[in-house]
């Protein structure tokens, strides 16, 4: 018990929000658009070393059509997604910080369209299990206060693609997809003893 309130202590609150860009990275796909991507955590500092952290991932772009008809294929690229994670960062100490983190939570892909409906037929999700592996780094520019950078890998369960035709073949609708996207984040952050 006395471990536990030692560690608590020296605990500090540290609040993160980042912007910057997300690319799909789905072999099955082709190539899909470059979106924003929006990120937001809160966390805990523990032993100067692990933080626990929640965060929000949302990639805000256009949402593509959900059904196709006929030859009647859409065009515009669309990548629209979110993911609640719980994320376990390891970084160094001191003012320069280098970090590795992972994570896992509930995520939804809603959508994912290249520009050619026609050759690539949207992809959609339903709610399940959303990844992050990142790494970066942060500077604490004055006492509490960072500017940092994160470079990530995540992915999305229970995504589909309705079947289609591309010229004389058909092909069959796919329901397990598993979408990959990188993201490059540039953050702002705070941190305080709790």
């Amino acid at each position: 018990m006395l471990t536990i309130a030692l560690v608590m202590a020296a605990a500090s609150l540290e609040i993160e929000i980042a912007g910057g860009v997300a690319k799909p990275l789905d072999p099955e796909f082709g190539e899909g658009p470059t979106a924003v991507a929006l990120q937001a955590r809160v966390g805990v500092d523990l032993l100067d070393h692990v933080t626990l952290s929640l965060g929000l991932l949302g990639v805000p772009g256009p949402e593509g059509r959900q059904t196709i008809s006929g030859l009647a294929f859409d065009s515009g690229a669309a990548f629209r997604a979110i993911s609640g994670l719980a994320l376990l960062r390891l970084h160094t100490a001191g003012s320069v910080q280098g970090f590795l983190e992972a994570g896992l939570g509930p995520g939804h892909l809603i959508s994912l369209a290249a520009e050619d409906h026609f050759e690539n037929a949207p992809e959609h999700g339903r709610s399940g299990i959303s990844l992050w592996l990142g790494g970066g780094g942060r500077w604490f520019v004055t006492d509490g206060f960072t500017v940092g950078v994160t470079a990530a890998w995540t992915n999305w369960s229970n995504v589909t693609r309705p079947g289609f035709i591309y010229g004389a073949t058909d092909i069959p609708a796919s329901t397990k997809l598993r979408p990959n996207a990188v993201l490059l984040l540039f953050d702002v952050g705070w941190s305080t003893l709790l």
